[in-house]
């Protein structure tokens, strides 16, 4: 058997975008051809996930991947996975699975390799021709939206440009330069920190909230157990995004004067005994033990709620970064002058190389894979940051001598008569 079948374009749709079938077993790739053909759609077929990839390479028009799941050598999910890592929106790819056995193992299967939807065999012709619809449509929203991203950049690149051509007129005036360099700045860091958001930071929580809500209401044969394991997944997700956007929203609060409520004062331990509820299922996910040390007739003056979001946050890191078995330390000291210390120690890794310099900007992290050494400062690190600085503070990151992260928010002693 050859391993090429294809459906020419016409003229009118040379310039469509296309579809790939992928099957070892011809008569199967032969019939949804076809079919795809009939409905005007330009398709073409191989018999082997090589040949598949190889043809994806050599055409950036294909937009949809149809594939079977079980094949001689490598397997579907195995092919979803190498087409879709790393793979770039301007050229986005969606990749419907075809299965004989679409058990609820093969279905997380697909959810792990990114793939766009699951047909179960034997095949609809009209149900494929609907997935192919939407999979063609999602993957030219995808391209056009990074089209327009792509443009914006351009822009921005273009405005950076003439910004700083001008600023070059604007030497003698020490003000105009320097609203011309906040400007610059502040454009090159919103348009960072809008695409750090969009391609991982907003979209991860999200993943379990569209998978498993998919799989709930496509599979009405679930365990109860399931159906809860399911729920609680979601809701995870779920509550990730919120902490999120929770975050940001008081970051930019924060950085235009606003966002500081009434200060409260109320004991630390009560205070250092919600951060720790509040990021007790985490710990216990990690293995990681958590301890607080504050004494009851310490009290803690300030906006609670942001202190208590920036510990949370700092714990958060702590977590990550320390190894199973291992404690993650909560504690209030007094600080100098009368005022106060709220301390995060665990026993991690330590510090990477050039952190120190980056506090402060949000998603500051260049390598966002699974690897990267110091997971999840970020963020967290920029909100607590900032509430340390807004209660007239600051927040100070310490290497301790046995190993780990002493984090401090170092506040003052409250004004008098305050």
């Amino acid at each position: 058997m050859t391993d090429r079948f294809t459906v020419g374009a016409t003229a009118a749709e040379a310039g469509a975008l296309g579809i790939l079938v992928v099957d070892d077993e011809r008569l199967i790739v032969e019939l949804l051809l076809r079919s795809l053909s009939q409905r005007g759609y330009r398709a073409q077929g191989v018999g082997s996930a090589e040949a598949a990839k190889a043809r994806v390479r050599e055409d950036p028009d294909i937009a949809v991947v149809l594939t079977d799941v079980r094949m001689p050598g490598q397997d579907g999910l195995a092919l979803a996975e190498d087409l879709l890592r790393e793979r770039p929106e301007m050229s986005a790819l969606e990749v419907v699975l075809l299965t004989g056995a679409a058990t609820t193992d093969v279905a997380l299967a697909a959810l792990r390799a990114r793939s766009f939807d699951l047909v179960q065999k034997p095949l609809r012709l009209a149900e494929v021709a609907l997935v192919v619809e939407r999979a063609l449509a999602s993957s030219r929203q995808r391209r056009e939206g990074a089209t327009r991203i792509a443009e914006v950049e351009a822009r921005i690149q273009a405005a950076e440009t003439e910004r700083a051509r001008l600023s070059e007129h604007l030497a003698a005036s020490a003000v105009r330069l320097d609203d011309a360099e906040s400007a610059l700045a502040a454009s090159r860091r919103m348009r960072g920190d809008l695409l750090a958001v969009i391609s991982h930071e907003m979209r991860t929580p999200l993943i379990p909230i569209l998978g498993f809500s998919e799989i709930l209401s496509a599979s009405p044969a679930l365990r109860p157990e399931e159906v809860r394991d399911f729920g609680r997944l979601i809701h995870d997700g779920a509550d990730r995004l919120l902490w999120l956007i929770e975050a940001a929203l008081d970051i930019v609060a924060l950085d235009h004067g606003r966002g500081l409520g009434v200060p409260v004062a109320e004991p630390s331990d009560r205070l250092l005994a919600r951060v720790a509820a509040r990021m007790g299922r985490a710990a216990a996910a990690s293995g990681v033990a958590l301890l607080t040390n504050a004494a009851p007739q310490h009290f803690v003056a300030g906006d609670l709620r942001l202190l208590e979001s920036a510990l949370a946050n700092l714990v958060d890191n702590a977590i990550k970064a320390s190894a199973g078995g291992t404690p993650v330390e909560l504690g209030c000291t007094g600080g100098p002058s009368g005022g106060t210390v709220l301390l995060v120690r665990d026993r991690g890794p330590g510090l990477p190389d050039g952190l120190r310099d980056q506090l402060g900007t949000p998603f500051l992290q260049a390598d966002m894979s699974k690897t990267r050494a110091w997971p999840g400062a970020g963020l967290g690190l920029a909100l607590a940051g900032r509430v340390a600085a807004a209660h007239g503070g600051r927040l100070d990151l310490r290497p301790r001598p046995d190993g780990g992260t002493e984090a401090r928010i170092e506040l003052p002693a409250p004004a008098a008569g305050g």
